[in-house]
């Protein structure tokens, strides 16, 4: 499992000094965005290595804030390791079928709708047969691509998300679509989906993230 605080240990020295929690600049410090969350379904977040840097990237804040999540950084992981991390109960937060970018707006993103493989059953919320949610925090074509280059991610039952309402982050990074969530607002969605408690999610995660975008724009701003 990758700590957020081994993740300066991927780079050069650093020139400032980091937050020993959240391994920003302190200056950067997202502590101060975060109230803990007692999620109940475990989160796995596999995180592409470019994303791992990218100081707009939300996974950090979603990992300081989630009790049970473990992040993972890689584009190729150790098959017996993954099926480790996956475990029983495992489901993808992915479209069912990759889509194009010519493709209808319907079927990537928000109220969450369940997809199962054509020889899985139906996953119910509550029925508990989702124990983990697993996200990819990487681009449109690298999410491809990592699920490519590991079979037992491409083997998962899927979840996708419909109808949901504006994302927040199209504010601070470019989409491939103007509806797509970030890592942050997907996970959250399909949690509050999940476990029937939206509010649980809305004011500690969500809120949290406007106010870390909005602290970005301000800083962009001068």
């Amino acid at each position: 499992m990758t700590d957020l605080t081994e993740i300066k240990l991927l780079t050069t020295t650093p020139r400032r000094p980091l937050c020993p929690r959240c391994a920003r600049p302190l200056p950067a410090c997202l502590c101060d965005l975060v109230t803990p969350v007692d999620n109940r379904i475990e989160v796995l977040v596999l995180q592409h290595p470019l994303e791992a840097h990218e100081a707009k990237n939300s996974v950090a804040l979603l990992a300081l804030g989630l009790a049970r999540v473990r992040l993972e950084i890689g584009e190729t992981f150790d098959a017996q390791a993954l099926s480790e991390w996956l475990g029983a109960g495992a489901w993808l937060l992915y479209p069912q079928t990759p889509m194009p970018p010519t493709s209808p707006p319907a079927v990537e993103n928000t109220k969450l709708r369940l997809l199962a493989e054509p020889s899985a059953e139906p996953c119910r919320a509550g029925s508990g047969a989702v124990t983990r949610l697993v996200a990819l925090d990487a681009t449109w074509r690298k999410s491809l691509k990592m699920l490519h280059l590991n079979p037992l991610l491409m083997a998962l039952p899927r979840l996708a998300l419909q109808d949901l309402p504006p994302p927040r982050y199209r504010a601070m990074r470019r989409a491939r679509r103007a509806d797509q969530l970030s890592t942050l607002e997907a996970v959250c969605a399909a949690l509050a989906q999940l476990e029937q408690d939206a509010a649980r999610y809305q004011q500690p995660m969500l809120d949290g993230f406007e106010r870390f975008i909005a602290r970005w724009q301000a800083r962009a701003a001068r």
